[in-house]
């Protein structure tokens, strides 16, 4: 059985007590089950847009249409294709999925902002993905003055985008996705107060107007300013979080409930696999270092958590040796 341990809390979310501590990065203590490592199977490029497919891609797979911005396309990661919050996204979903990232730089939901998002190939190419789901995030770069003078316009703009994906033929489901909070007023000219004052609710209320699902990212990332580098792209540990709170949407996760047993599993090249049940992909693993004070301060895994054969796993290295890890829910009650 893994070993219990004392836990900290976390500034946001919320955490059970169901922490490892892993002795030797090598090492086994008894139950704990072997485990496969992950392998990516496909990766398509068309342009600019990126379809992700981990393991055997289902053939009744759905088809899901990340649009967006710079966040959405990966500006803040060096390996947008794995570690932007699209391709985070799928690695929870598995095979069932397949992602489509259709985010481009600097653009704006407003039809007359600077860089409408509306006059983009990728738009065309995310109504031709034909998508069983779509997650809008887009609003960030329309905060800038230039841009919000139009601001009146943004609802009615919006409310047309979502249309736009309706067809004779396909209703799929969409979600609107909250703005990520900027950590730094003026940043690449954006109003944090009109992100956050205006923008946000403005996308709250509109869900509400039309019977649609919200990702909460303004939210639940709020407080964390050190998975935003340059105060406005998530790093890894920000698109980790994106994803599992993407994740708990798409998948109708509900409540969190306590968070499952971690499980732990030697792999090749002195590395391990911490791993817990795929259908509670939406909890995010963390670790903390023991001895430094307490309440120990709990840091997201940079490494993608993948899920395959009903398991969501993150492999990580020798440096996990003395860590304590743990499963936090990012999403909310």
């Amino acid at each position: 059985m893994p070993l219990n341990t004392r836990t900290g809390s976390a500034s946001a979310g919320s955490a059970r007590d169901n922490s490892i501590r892993l002795t030797s990065a090598v090492g086994y203590r008894a139950g704990m089950a072997e485990w496969h490592d992950f392998r990516r199977r496909s990766i398509t490029v068309l342009g600019a847009v990126t379809l992700l497919a981990f393991g055997p891609l289902a053939a009744d797979a759905l088809r899901v249409a990340c649009i967006g911005d710079s966040i959405t396309a990966g500006a803040g990661v060096a390996n947008p294709s794995a570690d932007s919050y699209p391709a985070r996204l799928q690695s929870l979903l598995g095979a069932g999925y397949v992602v489509g990232n259709f985010g481009v730089s600097g653009r704006t939901l407003l039809k007359r902002g600077d860089y409408p998002y509306w006059q983009e190939p990728a738009y065309a190419q995310s109504r031709n993905f034909a998508p069983d789901i779509v997650l809008i995030a887009l609003g960030t770069n329309d905060a800038k003055a230039e841009n919000w003078r139009f601001g009146a316009d943004f609802a009615g703009d919006y409310a047309e985008l979502i249309r736009s994906y309706t067809t004779p033929n396909r209703q799929p489901r969409v979600l609107l996705v909250t703005p990520c909070p900027v950590f730094l007023d003026g940043a690449y000219g954006i109003d944090v107060t009109v992100l956050h004052r205006e923008i946000a609710p403005a996308i709250r209320d509109l869900a509400m107007q039309l019977g649609h699902e919200v990702v909460d990212f303004h939210d639940r990332l709020q407080g964390h300013a050190e998975w935003f580098p340059d105060t406005l792209h998530p790093n890894t540990r920000g698109t980790a979080v994106m994803a599992a709170v993407a994740w708990s949407v798409v998948a109708r996760a509900g409540a969190p409930g306590a968070a499952p047993r971690l499980e732990v599993g030697r792999l090749p090249s002195d590395r391990v696999n911490i791993s817990w049940p795929a259908d509670r992909a939406g909890w995010v693993l963390q670790s903390a270092t023991p001895g430094n004070g307490f309440p120990w301060v709990w840091t997201v895994a940079d490494q993608a958590a993948v899920s395959e054969g009903g398991r969501v796993g993150v492999t990580v290295g020798v440096g996990a040796a003395g860590k304590v890890w743990r499963l936090w829910w990012p999403a909310g009650e």
